[in-house]
């Protein structure tokens, strides 16, 4: 028989992962916030989980009966818990990932009854939850009505009275359901005692979920302090740059000019005047 899991959920508060680091954070990190106070640099990260945790809880129905009882065996715990729960899912640091109903019905008795029994427990934990969690409303269920044979881990760790024959009659593979239930009738103490403490865990719808929770940590690190502006250098004045003319080979003969710079220059075929001077060439 499944039992209540509650990974994460403790007195209906959502426990959300907060450490500090100065590692590197994983690749799916996403940056959340970052300040600077002085050298020193936080970051806060956010990893996002959709699935790894489970959460699951059992409603126990009365014998051929399929609508949920707050106050029958040990429901209201279960429902309180339950809609704990839920009212987290509702929470942008919650992701769920599947959710999956179940539900049983116990061996004794009429088979086809019996998985009517199982489908419409299923069905009324499904109404029910749908109606406390919006995530539910696209589950799908299951039904299963179980063996004598899923007793035997139960009764192994019992004070049932005729334990070995019990035992005997619940491993055989020669019997049928029918036969099993009949042999054990015979047994009126140990009936007694599966009547009572055994097959009422029997009778239930099982519903779990599959989440993940948002993980957040801070990450510090230090920085070194950013270095003054180096003064702005001035600039070398640029040199002009030689032009060089290119000119007949030759030698120049540099003469000032006579009469106050009033004689005529006289041209000639390889002669020519520079500034105030007269040129010659050959």
């Amino acid at each position: 028989m499944k039992k209540t899991l509650l990974t994460l959920i403790a007195l209906g508060t959502v426990v959300v992962a907060v450490a500090q680091t100065t590692e590197a954070p994983a690749s799916n990190a996403i940056l959340v916030s970052q300040k600077r106070d002085g050298n020193v640099v936080t970051s806060h990260y956010k990893i996002p989980h959709d699935s790894g945790k489970q959460a699951e809880f059992d409603v126990h129905y009365a014998i051929n009966r399929s609508e949920i009882v707050p106050a029958y065996s040990n429901n209201s715990q279960e429902i309180s818990d339950m809609r704990g729960f839920m009212a987290h899912t509702k929470d942008t640091t919650m992701h769920i990932s599947s959710i999956h109903i179940v539900g049983y019905a116990s061996p004794d008795g009429n088979a086809k009854c019996n998985d009517s029994l199982a489908l419409q427990r299923a069905k009324s934990l499904y109404v029910y939850a749908a109606s406390c969690c919006p995530a539910c409303a696209n589950v799908a269920t299951a039904h299963k009505t179980l063996h004598w044979s899923d007793c035997v881990p139960v009764v192994e760790a019992s004070s049932i009275p005729d334990k070995e024959a019990v035992l005997a009659i619940l491993k055989s593979t020669s019997h049928t359901e029918p036969q099993k239930e009949r042999a054990l009738r015979n047994l009126p103490k140990a009936w007694s005692y599966l009547a009572k403490s055994v097959l009422p865990q029997m009778r239930y719808a099982d519903i779990e979920f599959d989440y993940g929770v948002d993980e957040y940590f801070t990450r510090t690190t230090t920085v070194e302090p950013a270095k003054p502006a180096e003064p702005a250098q001035p600039q070398q004045p640029q040199q002009p740059e030689p032009v060089v003319v290119e000119e007949e080979v030759g030698v120049i003969i540099a003469t000032p000019q006579r009469d106050g710079g009033k004689r005529k220059h006289k041209k000639e075929d390889k002669g020519k005047v520079v500034g105030e001077y007269e040129a010659i060439y050959w």
